[in-house]
């Protein structure tokens, strides 16, 4: 297989995109995740999408595709039920061209009501292509966690973040329009766990493991 290299490192197609994975521990998980995809899709999407066997990918206005994502986790939750959410953002990938019809599309809110508001626990990581002072660009977007009240921590390969489900999203879309506006190309790396507190004891699952932030 012949893979294209290439990046729109230039910044010439302002498309942000993100990759999508749910992992449910209820009995019915592939039900729920289906569900919760099909009613987001009812909505009018403002963005470029696609679904796969291994995740579902979002591209469009950073904006629209942070609120449709958040949404459709917000929607995969069930109360009482261990899930983790695994996403990639990215901006200056190849193939952002597939969705310029989606880059200026207007700001467009999902009339989608109830949605539950719930503690998540995450780990995430930052990457800076081509930029020689990536490491001060990190400690930025951590700054910008810590000023978001996200108690971001350090654990080995990783950065932790303690809030509500919506605090986590607004703070993406913060960190996400700052590297918009210092970086080229970045990809962000994070995993959300959902998980009562009950089953999920100070914090030792993210202790056991980690990504890389640095």
């Amino acid at each position: 297989m012949k893979i294209d290299t290439s990046c729109n490192i230039d910044g010439s197609v302002d498309i942000t995109g993100c990759n999508l994975d749910i992992f449910s521990m209820s009995s019915d998980a592939s039900h729920t995740v289906e569900q919760a995809i099909q009613t987001i899709n009812k909505a009018g999407l403002p963005v470029w999408s696609k679904t796969t066997s291994v995740g579902t990918t979002y591209r469009g206005r950073q904006e629209n595709v942070i609120n449709v994502v958040q949404t459709l986790c917000q929607l995969a939750h069930k109360e009482n039920t261990e899930t983790a959410f695994e996403l990639t953002f990215s901006k200056g990938c190849r193939g952002d061209k597939d969705a310029d019809h989606f880059a200026n599309e207007a700001i467009k809110p999902l009339t989608i009501t109830d949605l539950p508001d719930f503690p998540v626990r995450c780990k995430y990581a930052f990457y800076a292509f081509g930029d020689n002072d990536y490491m001060n660009e990190i400690q930025e977007i951590v700054n910008l966690a810590e000023k978001a009240g996200l108690e971001p921590s350090e654990i080995h390969y990783a950065t932790t973040l303690t809030g509500n489900i919506s605090q986590l999203f607004a703070y993406f879309n913060q960190a996400l329009a700052y590297a918009h506006q210092h970086i080229q190309h970045y990809v962000i790396e994070a995993t959300i766990f959902d998980i009562p507190d009950d089953v999920l004891e100070n914090s030792t699952i993210l202790e056991k493991s980690g990504r890389v932030n640095r």
